[in-house]
């Protein structure tokens, strides 16, 4: 979802976040410049405990209790506006910490909390609010529209089924950002552009609400209904440990139930994943916990990176098998309940500054997980496990020698791509992946052939492609293409099952997938190929033409309407 203490894929929360084809989530840790030092009244450090913990009723309380012992400090207004930004009433937001700052000009905490909120303000100029039992997604009128109804569905499933694995359902309404275009997004969450456009940021749990990018956004979609999933796992986390786990503990536990949402069985590791996760037990080369912290997105490369998702969420597989009923409950209830670690000696309290620190972490209500005392899964494991941290990654790496894990040679996990600007085309970025120069000559003039109709020329090309790379993804479904136009409907699934074994996240393959089932007579697996597309890239028109075929065949009334609805709007644009 990368998955911060935030969040986060990726990246999370007020403390995680996207990524992703897995969410990344991202802990916001950076040097910030000394600002004044000043000192808060007595109570105020409570409150931001309060507000660090999105525990909102307590923290409301606090300031009314404050302000009628104290009234009309500066302090209590911006916690005030802190409080409204936290619970999606920015206007609110900003009355009151322009109040505060008239009070007490120039306090750069709260500054720079009224320079965010006017920030997530202009980015969600225009938005609308669309609400399920439980979620107000806001999301930009227009395309986006489309996704509206599948999000919803698949956020009310989360809400279901991981309030029963994690004993969390939140009384509160969830509130749920859907960004259109990277620079919105950018504003909003405080990931870095970078982040977004290089590292493949494209979700994060962070200010007691989901963010993500729309799949439109994207060169080719992405996993986005598990990103939102993953997203909301950490909303829970928080809420259940009051802000407490630590990153490597959220995005595992992220990771292992982003698709549990759907039903069924399925692994909870990309295959991708799963060969790293094989090669680091075959090495025993892992990636440690504690080096997880502050977020995964720091780790040196992105192969390290998407070992220490593996990791992590086969040792949350770990808890659920091992460690009795109910594993993760307790765990995180453990967690919630201990006592606050100390904060680092020396370290200065939210309010505070260290003048021997040019640079440093330092008091901030737009990072607050930055700001407080260190998070850490140690109560809850030794309830659960009776080990530490130290401990029990040693019980974790005895038990992942046991486990049947496969290489899966050739399989990758990309990382989600923007479109790009300018002329560059998908068959471009497709050419530029291929690291054969070979293969680039063969699938270029294999390109050219299918355009004038050669189709048969153009598949000895691609066949002969694939001889240098095999593992393609392009390549792969361009050679089944051709073979579902040619009626060569066995081998053009044999294409399709290898690039699938490639990845599984790759819209194009489950399409192909689709239409050969159409032609090869079995329907319930093409419908569940095009379902798949959903998950992935809903903005490919055939996918609703043929979902509404199927559905008045079948006679599923509301099901055809949603589709009927879903080309309008394509229509529309």
């Amino acid at each position: 979802m990368m998955r911060k203490k935030f969040l986060t894929g990726l990246i999370c929360a007020s403390l995680i976040a996207a990524f992703a084809p897995s969410a990344w989530t991202h802990t916001v840790n950076r040097a910030v410049p000394l600002s004044q030092a000043v000192e808060r009244p007595d109570g105020y450090r409570a409150v931001v405990d309060e507000l660090r913990a999105w525990n909102l009723v307590e923290a409301r309380k606090k300031i009314a209790s404050l302000d009628a012992e104290s009234p009309g400090l500066a302090a209590w207004s911006a916690l005030s506006g802190a409080a409204d930004y936290l619970e999606g009433r920015y206007a609110e937001s900003l009355a009151n910490l322009n109040a505060a700052l008239k009070k007490r000009p120039g306090d750069s905490e709260w500054l720079e909390l009224r320079l965010h909120v006017r920030q997530t303000q202009t980015a969600m100029k225009g938005f609308k609010a669309y609400k399920t039992a439980h979620f107000d997604i806001w999301y930009d009128p227009g395309e986006d529209a489309v996704l509206l109804p599948y999000l919803g569905d698949a956020l009310e499933k989360a809400y279901a089924s991981y309030g029963e694995i994690l004993g969390v359902r939140p009384t509160q309404r969830i509130r749920v950002e859907l960004f259109s275009d990277s620079v919105r997004f950018h504003r909003s969450s405080t990931l870095s552009r970078r982040d977004i456009e290089e590292k493949g940021a494209v979700g994060v749990c962070k200010f007691n609400k989901i963010m993500f990018l729309s799949p439109g956004a994207l060169l080719r979609g992405y996993r986005w209904l598990d990103t939102a999933a993953h997203e909301y796992v950490h909303y829970l986390i928080v809420l259940a440990t009051k802000n407490r786990a630590p990153i490597w503990l959220h995005e595992g536990i992220a990771k292992y139930l982003e698709k549990k949402w759907r039903g069924g069985e399925g692994g909870f590791l990309h295959p991708g994943e799963e060969a790293l996760l094989f090669n680091a037990r075959e090495t025993n080369v892992y990636v440690p916990f504690k080096k997880m912290e502050p977020s995964l997105i720091y780790l040196e490369t992105p192969q390290e990176v998407h070992l220490a998702y593996a990791e992590a969420a086969s040792a949350v597989d770990f808890i659920q098998r091992t460690m009795g009923e109910n594993a993760l409950v307790r765990l995180l209830a453990g967690i919630g309940s201990a006592a606050p670690a100390p904060r680092t000696q020396g370290a200065p309290a939210l309010g505070e500054e260290n003048p021997g620190m040019r640079h440093q972490r330092r008091a901030s209500l737009v990072e607050l997980e930055s700001t407080g005392p260190p998070q850490s899964a140690e109560p809850g494991l030794r309830l659960v496990a009776g080990v530490d941290l130290g401990g029990f990654e040693r019980l974790w790496i005895a038990d992942l020698k046991k486990l049947p894990l496969r290489p899966h040679a050739g399989s990758q996990v990309s990382l989600p791509k923007l479109k790009p600007k300018g002329p560059m085309s998908e068959r471009t970025i497709d050419l530029a992946a291929l690291k054969s120069a070979v293969a680039r000559r063969r699938m270029r003039l294999g390109d050219r052939l299918s355009f004038r109709g050669r189709m048969r020329a153009a598949l000895i090309e691609y066949r002969r492609a694939l001889r240098d790379e095999p593992h393609s993804q392009p390549l792969l479904n361009r050679a089944a293409q051709i073979e579902i136009h040619l009626g060569m409907i066995p081998e053009a699934e044999q294409h399709i099952r290898r690039a699938l074994k490639v990845d599984p996240d790759y819209a194009m393959t489950h399409v192909h997938k689709a239409l050969a089932s159409e032609m090869g007579g079995r329907p319930g697996r093409a419908l569940r190929a095009w379902e798949e597309v959903l998950h992935i890239n809903p903005f490919i028109r055939v996918v609703h033409e043929r979902l509404l075929a199927h559905y008045e065949r079948t006679g599923e009334a509301e099901k055809a309407k949603r589709e009927r609805e879903a080309l309008r709007l394509m229509s529309s644009r």
